[in-house]
């Protein structure tokens, strides 16, 4: 299993966002991309997505081109942002059974078993008590850890956030993140983008350096924050996070 990306380019008008990316992410590997603002990271996740057209090069996914793979199999993917209204009357469960509705049939009802398998990702979240709380009651941490366990319950093996971090305080990322850990450690293949060094350095298999091209993609096993920033300088400190 492999996400593999060849000498892909991306362009919006003139600007060029991506040039001439080479990446491969295998089975198992808890990827971080970092990079400063307007680097091209969400460009490159919603490329891989199929949420944006290929231009130039190739996406190709388990050995498949991604837009076929992507037809006939799960992707879970958690964005950067999403607007709700806070006052509309969904339940955390049906926020987690939206994970579902691609397997519904044109006017058909969530069935039993995907019911439990809704509520068997708000468990791996640690948020089954708030399977019946209405969206609007929910914290900003409790309400990310519900959109992850939509983007688990489909069940697929890859896992793409867009800076999860965002809107939750640092106790929250950490404990976020460590759910992430053990998501990895049961075999799903993560790859988040985030700007917290202190986190990534704690828990990622492999760091992914972007801005523009494709800088660095090494282990960082032994790698700290402060080796980090050292390696890439200047430009880490557009990346780091504080809280």
């Amino acid at each position: 299993m492999m996400i593999e990306v060849r000498g892909l380019s991306h362009r919006f008008g003139n600007s060029l966002i991506l040039e001439d990316i080479d990446l491969q992410i295998t089975r198992g590997e808890f990827v971080a991309i970092i990079g400063p603002n307007g680097a091209g990271k969400s460009t490159l996740i919603r490329l891989i997505l199929g949420l944006l057209p290929v231009q130039s090069g190739s996406i190709s996914i388990d050995g498949e081109a991604h837009l076929n793979w992507l037809r006939h199999n799960p992707m879970g993917y958690l964005p950067q942002r999403e607007e709700f209204d806070r006052g509309f009357p969904a339940s955390a469960l049906d926020i987690v059974l939206m994970g579902l509705a691609a397997e519904l049939p044109l006017g058909g009802r969530f069935t039993k078993s995907q019911r439990e398998r809704a509520l068997a990702a708000l468990e791996t979240t640690s948020t089954a008590e708030l399977a019946s709380k209405r969206l609007g009651s929910l914290s900003g941490g409790q309400l990310q850890r519900v959109l992850l366990a939509r983007a688990l319950v489909s069940r697929s093996n890859y896992l793409i956030l867009d800076e999860p971090e965002a809107s939750v305080d640092r106790p929250g990322v950490q404990s976020f993140f460590t759910l992430l850990h053990d998501l990895n450690k049961a075999g799903k293949t993560i790859i988040t983008i985030s700007h917290d060094l202190h986190t990534l350095s704690e828990h990622c298999s492999s760091l992914i350096y972007l801005n523009r091209k494709l800088h660095c993609h090494s282990k960082t096993e032994l790698v700290n924050a402060e080796i980090i920033r050292k390696t890439f300088g200047e430009a880490v400190k557009l990346i780091d996070k504080d809280y």
